[in-house]
């Protein structure tokens, strides 16, 4: 089965729980078309249910504090540079970690690891602000295997992700 990263914003949102049926639905999506997410934390509606299922993808978890935050880090970050099909993120709502987790993955090959294909989900007009020049700016003439994909609904997104990605999973 194909090995895919997810990736979501889970500590800048108002609300976990507001952005968690996004995350399932790309989760399901990449599922449907046989593809096997590495870890579903995206998906949990507070942080306890967050912290459970990145037990089930990490293994047991330090307890709360900078032991946990950097053993989740650092399993994110071995996955990035690991065995992967390709990586899919969800990016309307900025977050740091998110942003690290794509440029680990873009940035791959110079690492001396292979390529992998990078989508980026972006629904248009969901932050007040826009998407962040940081990944807008991302130029597919330089990243050939990054695509950025604008969509307005869940339906939307759904039908462009499998566009996307039904070629390499």
């Amino acid at each position: 089965m194909k090995k895919i990263f997810y990736g979501a914003a889970i500590q800048g949102a108002k609300d976990r729980k507001e952005r968690a049926f996004v995350n399932t639905a790309i989760i399901e999506t990449i599922k449907d078309l046989g593809g096997q997410v590495i870890s579903e934390h995206t998906t949990g509606t507070d942080y306890e249910n967050t912290a459970r299922l990145l037990e089930q993808s990490l293994g047991p978890l330090p307890p709360p504090g900078k032991k946990r935050s950097v053993f989740i880090r650092n399993r994110l970050i071995e996955f990035l540079e690991g065995n992967l099909t390709g990586a899919v993120f969800e990016v309307s709502i900025p977050s740091l970690g998110t942003g690290i987790e794509i440029a680990h993955a873009y940035l791959r090959p110079r690492l001396g690891l292979p390529a992998i294909p990078v989508v980026a989900l972006y629904q248009k007009n969901y932050w007040p602000n826009k998407l962040s020049t940081m990944i807008s700016g991302i130029a597919e003439q330089k990243i050939q295997h990054f695509y950025l994909i604008e969509y307005e609904t869940i339906e939307d997104m759904k039908v462009m992700l499998t566009r996307s990605v039904k070629s390499w999973i």
